[in-house]
């Protein structure tokens, strides 16, 4: 059960920039500088993504977890991060959408409303350059309208 290339040649270190939107892609965009480590997890079924950042000087980081059953095409997620979720660990399903890209999606509580989504994009740009890797979020509302919330953008650290 481990990720298919080119995800299981992408362990180490990862640096870039991270934009983030309040307000989705027609607000204001955000830049903050931004590390990542990628990781096999429990023996390779798993990659683990640990990353850090900040927000108007305060440090934050967060983890996804990314696991992919290749013969029920179904992609599994854990995902925390200090600053875009309460304490609670946000579970996340989806499949692989092409060969260079995962995606999968969540919900979180939104009292006293309807629980609202999350859907993040994991991928590989270009096959021929598996220096660099991008992973986009997306918040979806009860109604299924998505808006764009974070794009992470980073190359490999040599």
């Amino acid at each position: 059960m481990s990720l298919p290339k080119p995800f299981s040649v992408l362990s180490g270190e990862w640096k870039g920039v991270k934009r983030l939107y309040l307000e989705g892609a027609r607000g204001p965009e955000i830049l903050c500088g931004m590390r990542l480590t990628l990781a096999a997890a429990a023996r390779g079924c798993f990659d683990e993504f640990a990353y850090t950042w900040s927000f108007e000087g305060r440090p934050c980081e967060g983890v996804l977890l990314l696991g992919y059953d290749e013969p029920a095409d179904l992609a599994t997620a854990a995902w925390i991060d200090s600053w875009h979720q309460s304490a609670r660990v946000m579970h996340l399903s989806g499949s692989r959408t092409n060969e260079r890209t995962f995606s999968v999606r969540g919900a979180y509580a939104a009292p006293p409303g309807p629980d609202w989504g999350w859907r993040i994009d994991i991928g590989v740009p270009r096959i021929e350059a598996p220096d660099l890797l991008s992973i986009k979020m997306f918040n979806v509302s009860p109604e299924g309208g998505e808006e764009l919330a974070v794009v992470m953008e980073l190359e490999r650290v040599d």
